[in-house]
């Protein structure tokens, strides 16, 4: 029997504009007949399986494209199809659940998307790889299982999940005046830490265990073409004891990554939103150690950006319900990383100047900051009685922010509570990253 790749598979999008590797097995040293045709075009291709019954075929770089219909047959009467294939724009999703959380657990969002698409044109063009790892939250699916493509349509966006179906509203890749069909593959896991999705010599039997779901899930599609990887994961890491080794950690997952995969591809980083009651800075708690590690990394990254959701938390809830504008900022993003005349500036201010009383700190160059007379969000360290918020204003040419300070303040932050509260928003609508800066009078 003729099996492929689960890579492969009818509704799949591919990558356009770069080589294809068709993988799968039959029976051994068996020659096949493969075919790959759309409306315009017809390619034939001959293979032979080895003695494992392993086969390869190249299949030639199209543009954006489809559908198409691709068919492998057997000297006997194995045979196999695939059909409504495309050639667009492929995003693969890892991480955690805030990932794959379905749409349905967010009513009124589901409704507003439903209500979109029955206004919308009948040909989605948008389809996401989907595995079931959410849809009996009380029997988790095994985290080897292989998934399938779904379409975005009125019947089937419940199941979606609810970030990527919002992104997939806002944002339509193109080439040239063509729209691209978007495939979003969703290899999320819920509460996996990141050792499960770094590369290990040991094989894994439990979805918990370091390298586990590197192997089982991400290992496979780092090696076909895709446009760029979103990360969305550290709240598992967050909560545990080792929060503080988090950016170490990244670094060594995305060095296997990439090195495994064979290229420096993009990475489009999700800083993770704040959980629990809003209050006073805490250096120590996790979350906060796990975001600062992300803003680090990303800013001595080649390749890489960095979409805050520290500001979209919930008080309760580990998967907070502002999907809609992460997605909007994702969108904004991706569009930077993917053309390389546009360059992404990190969001993070510079300590410019420091006396008795005020600091003044310099805003990223290169976007605008919208006039606030008042802003809040600051605090500096006064010992001994410790955090207190301070006020802050923007200067005339809005590319500075002015601090008053206590006489005993050493230490001055922004967004730095496991619930911060961030005020400080570009013209884009995206927010300041969160800081620290250690005041020296000069």
């Amino acid at each position: 029997m003729i099996r492929l790749s689960p890579l492969w598979s009818s509704g799949a999008v591919l990558q356009h504009s770069s080589l294809q590797q068709l993988c799968g097995t039959a029976a051994p040293q068996q020659p096949l007949r493969i075919s790959l045709r759309s409306e315009h075009r017809v390619y034939h291709f001959e293979a032979n399986t080895d003695a494992d019954g392993v086969f390869r075929v190249g299949i030639p770089a199209q543009p954006p494209s489809g559908p198409w219909s691709l068919s492998i047959s057997g000297v006997s009467a194995d045979s196999i199809r695939l059909d409504d294939l495309w050639f667009g724009l492929r995003l693969v999703c890892a991480g955690q659940s805030n990932i794959g959380w379905p749409l349905r657990h967010y009513p009124e969002q589901l409704v507003d998307v439903r209500e979109k698409l029955s206004a919308a044109s009948p040909q989605s063009m948008a389809r996401a790889y989907l595995t079931g790892a959410y849809q009996h939250p009380d029997h988790p699916a095994d985290f080897h299982s292989a998934g399938s493509w779904q379409a975005l349509t009125v019947e089937q966006c419940a199941d979606w999940p609810a970030l990527l179906c919002h992104f997939s509203q806002c944002y339509q890749p193109k080439a040239g005046a063509t729209p691209l069909m978007l495939g979003l593959v969703d290899l999320s896991w819920p509460g996996s830490a990141i050792d499960a999705w770094t590369e290990a010599s040991v094989p894994a039997s439990s979805p918990w265990q370091p390298g586990a779901l590197f192997a089982a899930r991400l290992a496979p599609w780092l090696q076909q073409p895709f446009a760029a990887l979103l990360w969305y994961q550290g709240e598992q890491d967050a909560m545990g004891k080792e929060a503080a080794c988090y950016a170490d950690k990244l670094q060594h997952w995305l060095f296997r990554c990439r090195r495994y995969a064979g290229w420096d591809f993009p990475l489009l980083l999700v800083q993770i939103a704040g959980f629990g009651k809003p209050g006073l800075p805490d250096l120590q708690h996790g979350f906060v150690q796990v975001r600062q590690a992300q803003q680090q990394f990303a800013a001595s990254t080649p390749n890489c950006v960095l979409v805050s959701a520290a500001d979209l938390g919930a008080v309760q809830d580990i998967h907070p319900p502002l999907k809609a504008e992460l997605a909007r900022r994702l969108a904004l993003q991706l569009d930077q990383l993917l053309q390389p005349e546009k360059t992404a500036t990190p969001l993070q201010a510079q300590l410019q100047q420091v006396t008795a009383a005020v600091a003044v700190l310099r805003l990223p160059d290169g976007a605008q900051w919208p006039q606030t007379e008042l802003i809040t969000g600051f605090f500096a360290d006064c010992p001994p009685t410790g955090w207190q918020a301070v006020p802050a204003r923007s200067s005339a040419d809005q590319q500075q922010i002015e601090i008053d300070l206590p006489p005993t303040a050493t230490m001055l932050c922004y967004g730095m509570a496991a619930q911060p509260e961030l005020t400080l928003y570009n013209a884009d609508g995206l927010p300041l990253w969160p800081g620290i800066w250690p005041l020296q009078s000069s």
